[in-house]
Protein backbone atom coordinates (compact mmCIF):
# COMPACT_ATOMS: atom_id res chain seq x y z
CA UNK A 1 0.00 0.00 0.00
CA UNK A 2 1.40 3.37 -1.03
CA UNK A 3 1.07 6.16 1.52
CA UNK A 4 0.22 9.50 -0.01
CA UNK A 5 -0.11 12.86 1.69
CA UNK A 6 -2.50 13.97 -1.03
CA UNK A 7 -5.96 12.52 -1.38
CA UNK A 8 -8.34 12.79 -4.32
CA UNK A 9 -12.08 12.14 -4.23
CA UNK A 10 -14.27 11.62 -7.29
CA UNK A 11 -17.83 12.87 -6.68
CA UNK A 12 -20.33 11.70 -9.30
CA UNK A 13 -23.77 13.30 -9.15
CA UNK A 14 -26.47 11.57 -11.15
CA UNK A 15 -30.20 10.96 -10.80
CA UNK A 16 -30.45 12.40 -7.29
CA UNK A 17 -27.51 10.39 -5.92
CA UNK A 18 -23.94 11.11 -4.95
CA UNK A 19 -21.27 8.46 -5.40
CA UNK A 20 -17.97 9.42 -3.82
CA UNK A 21 -14.78 7.40 -4.43
CA UNK A 22 -11.41 8.04 -2.83
CA UNK A 23 -9.06 7.47 -5.78
CA UNK A 24 -5.97 6.26 -3.91
CA UNK A 25 -7.72 3.45 -1.99
CA UNK A 26 -10.80 2.85 -4.14
CA UNK A 27 -13.09 3.15 -1.09
CA UNK A 28 -16.49 4.55 -2.01
CA UNK A 29 -19.89 5.45 -0.63
CA UNK A 30 -23.26 6.41 -2.06
CA UNK A 31 -25.78 8.84 -0.67
CA UNK A 32 -29.15 10.19 -1.70
CA UNK A 33 -29.38 13.85 -2.65
CA UNK A 34 -33.16 13.94 -2.14
CA UNK A 35 -32.84 16.89 0.26
CA UNK A 36 -31.20 19.07 -2.39
CA UNK A 37 -33.37 18.20 -5.40
CA UNK A 38 -35.49 21.01 -6.79
CA UNK A 39 -37.64 21.05 -9.96
CA UNK A 40 -36.08 24.22 -11.42
CA UNK A 41 -32.43 24.00 -10.40
CA UNK A 42 -29.86 21.26 -9.73
CA UNK A 43 -29.26 22.67 -6.21
CA UNK A 44 -32.36 23.18 -4.13
CA UNK A 45 -30.62 23.56 -0.77
CA UNK A 46 -27.00 24.71 -0.74
CA UNK A 47 -26.47 24.08 2.99
CA UNK A 48 -27.69 20.48 2.75
CA UNK A 49 -25.47 19.86 -0.28
CA UNK A 50 -22.43 21.19 1.60
CA UNK A 51 -23.30 18.98 4.59
CA UNK A 52 -23.59 15.88 2.38
CA UNK A 53 -20.23 16.68 0.73
CA UNK A 54 -18.64 17.25 4.15
CA UNK A 55 -19.94 13.94 5.48
CA UNK A 56 -18.56 12.10 2.42
CA UNK A 57 -15.14 13.76 2.76
CA UNK A 58 -14.94 12.96 6.49
CA UNK A 59 -15.88 9.33 5.90
CA UNK A 60 -13.46 8.76 3.02
CA UNK A 61 -10.57 10.91 4.26
CA UNK A 62 -10.64 11.17 8.06
CA UNK A 63 -8.83 14.18 9.53
CA UNK A 64 -5.14 13.58 9.95
CA UNK A 65 -2.43 16.04 10.86
CA UNK A 66 -0.23 14.86 7.99
CA UNK A 67 -2.89 14.87 5.26
CA UNK A 68 -3.77 17.92 3.22
CA UNK A 69 -7.42 18.59 2.46
CA UNK A 70 -8.52 16.46 -0.50
CA UNK A 71 -8.77 17.51 -4.11
CA UNK A 72 -12.31 16.93 -5.39
CA UNK A 73 -13.31 15.97 -8.92
CA UNK A 74 -17.00 16.90 -9.05
CA UNK A 75 -18.68 15.28 -12.04
CA UNK A 76 -22.26 16.28 -12.91
CA UNK A 77 -23.66 13.56 -15.16
CA UNK A 78 -27.26 14.76 -15.33
CA UNK A 79 -28.29 16.67 -18.45
CA UNK A 80 -29.75 20.11 -17.76
CA UNK A 81 -31.75 22.01 -20.41
CA UNK A 82 -29.38 24.63 -21.80
CA UNK A 83 -26.45 23.31 -19.77
CA UNK A 84 -25.28 24.41 -16.34
CA UNK A 85 -25.16 28.15 -15.61
CA UNK A 86 -22.19 29.97 -14.10
CA UNK A 87 -24.11 30.26 -10.85
CA UNK A 88 -24.86 26.53 -10.67
CA UNK A 89 -21.25 25.58 -11.43
CA UNK A 90 -19.95 28.03 -8.86
CA UNK A 91 -22.49 26.86 -6.26
CA UNK A 92 -21.35 23.24 -6.64
CA UNK A 93 -17.69 24.32 -6.36
CA UNK A 94 -18.37 26.51 -3.33
CA UNK A 95 -20.27 23.68 -1.61
CA UNK A 96 -17.29 21.33 -2.10
CA UNK A 97 -14.80 23.97 -0.91
CA UNK A 98 -16.96 24.75 2.11
CA UNK A 99 -17.12 21.03 2.89
CA UNK A 100 -13.34 20.86 3.17
CA UNK A 101 -11.91 20.43 -0.34
CA UNK A 102 -8.51 21.93 -1.10
CA UNK A 103 -9.41 22.41 -4.77
CA UNK A 104 -12.30 21.43 -7.03
CA UNK A 105 -12.23 20.32 -10.66
CA UNK A 106 -15.44 19.79 -12.63
CA UNK A 107 -15.07 17.53 -15.69
CA UNK A 108 -17.23 18.42 -18.69
CA UNK A 109 -18.04 14.90 -19.83
CA UNK A 110 -21.16 12.75 -20.18
CA UNK A 111 -19.24 9.55 -19.35
CA UNK A 112 -17.52 8.39 -16.19
CA UNK A 113 -13.78 8.94 -16.06
CA UNK A 114 -11.10 6.58 -14.77
CA UNK A 115 -8.85 7.39 -11.83
CA UNK A 116 -5.94 7.68 -14.26
CA UNK A 117 -7.79 10.22 -16.42
CA UNK A 118 -8.74 12.27 -13.36
CA UNK A 119 -5.29 12.29 -11.76
CA UNK A 120 -3.65 13.19 -15.11
CA UNK A 121 -6.37 15.82 -15.66
CA UNK A 122 -7.18 14.35 -19.07
CA UNK A 123 -10.53 16.08 -19.34
CA UNK A 124 -12.04 19.43 -20.20
CA UNK A 125 -13.49 21.38 -17.25
CA UNK A 126 -16.94 22.92 -17.06
CA UNK A 127 -16.51 26.60 -17.77
CA UNK A 128 -17.87 28.98 -15.15
CA UNK A 129 -16.60 32.12 -16.89
CA UNK A 130 -19.04 33.01 -19.64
Amino acid sequence: MVFSLKKHIYFVISQGRLKATELESGNSLEESLATVVHPRTPIGNFDNLETIFSRAIKELVPKNFFLASPCIYLHLLDEVDGGYTQIEIRAFKEAALGAGAREVHMPDSRTLLTAEQLLAKEFRELDDSF
